[in-house]
């Protein structure tokens, strides 16, 4: 803050004392604290993925770099009530099939990001279950104390021309209090 009051001091040295007072006050919400710029200490991130996920971009990898010696829980939930439906229409078989097949594709997915993730210094620790990918997610934030919620914009569902970002991911970020990085 004291770097902005020089700078606002600097541009309205020449202008009344009160007017300058008022451009502070106003502008106050805007401006940081010195604490405000250190970045949180990060020991534990979760990183939710799907089908619509995606590959994590490098730009993102070269982030999560910053935090080596953190550990990073990669979870792929799939969906109870998809599998619900996929059983009441087409049959247990199908559904047993559809579940052994997403299962595969999550053990992939997470062999395929697990090591460039610890190349970085990270510990990672992966998990597939059954569930709500919303509400799933939300409870593992709270109730194991991440520090950091790592999501895809797609997670959850395609993104379209009209919303940029998943309805999934709007109500998991709504409903925490925790950073979170969305890519």
């Amino acid at each position: 803050m004291d770097i902005f009051s020089r700078l606002i001091q600097r541009k309205f040295q020449n202008i009344a004392a009160d007017r300058y007072e008022e451009i502070t006050r106003r502008y106050r919400e805007f401006l940081l604290l010195p604490e405000e710029f250190v970045l949180p200490e990060v020991r534990s991130i979760l990183i939710p993925i799907d089908r619509f996920s995606g590959e994590i971009p490098d730009e993102l990898y070269e982030t999560l770099s910053a935090y080596s010696g953190a550990s990073v829980t990669l979870v792929y939930i799939s969906e109870k009530r998809t599998l619900e439906l996929i059983e009441q229409t087409l049959g247990k078989e199908e559904a047993e099939r559809l579940r052994n097949a997403k299962m595969e594709f999550a053990r992939n997915l997470v062999l395929k990001m697990a090591p460039r993730l610890e190349a970085l210094g990270l510990k990672t620790e992966r998990r597939h279950f059954i569930g709500s990918k919303s509400d799933d997610v939300i409870r593992l934030m709270r109730d194991e104390n991440f520090d950091l919620l790592v999501v895809s914009r797609s997670y959850g569902s395609e993104v379209t021309r009209t919303s940029p970002v998943s309805p999934v991911v709007l109500r998991i970020v709504q409903h925490l209090e925790s950073p979170v990085i969305i890519y």
